[in-house]
């Protein structure tokens, strides 16, 4: 048996290998690295390195491209210090780019989303009847929303307009200096958000102004019809928050997950079945065996249409001889109600999993996460240059661009992934002339 130590570390639910080690206690590795991260100058060096890592590359060459030669010997010296390779400070680096990348304005979202859970569950909690209490905390959370869109535009303007340069402090700091105005004044005019998305987001900024600047508004919101009033704004604030997550790239495994190519999408659901598969059978055998163990399901088969995130029902397209089951569910027993209950829980699960797959994929893949997206789309059939624009909260403008460089910009990672890549034929005239 080798001595060898393969050294992990976990990120969003997937391992990467760090480092082999030979003859470590495993406990001084682990403390190793939170000495690592905890290093000042770790942290900067964090700040210049990649989200991804792509496939085509070598892992150190790649990473070490990102930096200055002062940030390279900062590297070789924290290696140094810490009685350790720079490769592994270089992939611990990476590990922390991308928890920051899925947790750059997490903080915020998971409050936003707590916040939003509350305030919900207290309004049905009183039969849509306002309280002091919920108006205190619906002004919170619109509080909170507003903020987490201005984090949120603001990782938008640095991602799409400096690209490879938004890394830089001095970009950082002139972003962060323009108004929310001023930024999506920028957005809009580059196309990168639509009009309709720009709106969404401009009318949570003013329910903002007017509720907290209000207190007159403020006040009536305690009247008793406001009730229905506040659950409309949710809606509409969610719808705000959930575009400006799709303009970032933070949304990209369910975009693709619901909108992406058949073909991807059909081997990534073959890969997420067999781990929920695993995974049912090691800490949910009896409810797997509802499943496995019956005439009406085939597990390997099942096709559904996607839908991330939602607890309710699944409509089932292959793999389930619904001609087994009654029409009318008054007429179906208990064993055919825990059968249908069990499948769509499977279903739930396997979107789970589905996910990380797919965020494995954009962890490899040559291009960045929205660029990754806007390809995906664009490879799914039937997807007119409408359709992404409309699915992104973009424009045709922006989409359009973005096909111009993807096929070029894109490795043999995303083109076994997606086979032939779309590129520009034909020139595309007016509307009126076209």
């Amino acid at each position: 048996m080798s001595d060898d130590l393969e050294t992990t570390v976990e990120v969003d639910g997937r391992q990467y290998r760090i480092e082999p080690l030979v003859d470590e206690d495993p406990t001084q590795v682990e403390n190793t690295v939170q000495e690592i991260q905890r290093d000042e100058r770790f942290k900067n060096i964090v700040e210049a390195i990649p989200e991804n890592l792509p496939q085509e590359y070598n892992e150190e060459a790649y990473l070490s491209r990102h930096l200055t030669e002062p940030q390279r010997s900062t590297v070789v010296r924290i290696a140094d210090d810490h009685d350790t390779a720079p490769r592994l400070i270089l992939l611990l680096g990476f590990v922390e780019s991308v928890n920051r990348s899925l947790g750059r304005s997490d903080d915020t979202l998971t409050q936003y989303i707590r916040s939003r859970d509350s305030v919900a569950d207290h309004l049905a909690e009183m039969d849509g009847q306002m309280t002091p209490r919920l108006e205190r905390e619906f002004v919170a959370h619109l509080l909170l929303a507003t903020a987490l869109i201005e984090e949120l535009t603001a990782e938008a303007l640095f991602r799409e307009i400096y690209r490879e340069e938004h890394r830089l402090s001095e970009n950082e700091m002139r972003v962060n200096d323009l108004t929310q105005g001023q930024r999506m004044s920028i957005l809009e005019s580059s196309g990168i958000i639509s009009e309709d998305l720009k709106d969404d987001l401009n009318e949570t900024k003013q329910l903002r102004n007017d509720l907290v600047h209000n207190p007159r508004r403020r006040t009536g919101l305690a009247r008793r019809d406001e009730g229905e009033w506040v659950g409309e704004r949710l809606k509409e604030i969610d719808q705000a928050v959930t575009g400006a997550l799709n303009i970032t790239g933070k949304a990209a495994a369910r975009l693709i997950a619901e909108n992406g190519p058949a073909e991807y999408l059909s081997s990534r659901c073959d890969a997420a079945i067999e781990t929920t598969t695993q995974h049912w059978k090691q800490h949910h055998r009896e409810s797997f065996e509802v499943i496995s163990d019956s005439d009406v399901v085939t597990v390997e088969q099942l096709r559904w249409n996607i839908s991330i995130g939602s607890a309710g029902y699944r409509n089932v397209t292959h793999g389930v001889r619904f001609e087994q089951l009654p029409n009318d569910d008054a007429r179906a027993t208990d064993d055919q109600h825990e059968l249908y209950e069990t499948t769509m829980e499977f279903l739930r699960s396997c979107e789970s999993f589905l996910l990380h797959r797919i965020e494995a994929d954009l962890d490899q893949a040559n291009l960045d996460r929205q660029d990754f997206t806007v390809l995906c789309l664009l490879c799914a059939e039937d997807n007119s240059y409408q359709d992404v624009a409309d699915t992104l909260g973009s424009t045709v403008e922006y989409v359009q661009r973005k096909e111009n460089v993807l096929a070029w910009r894109s490795s043999t990672f995303e083109k076994e992934a997606f086979g032939q890549l779309p590129t520009p034929e034909g020139m595309i005239l007016p509307s009126h002339e076209s």
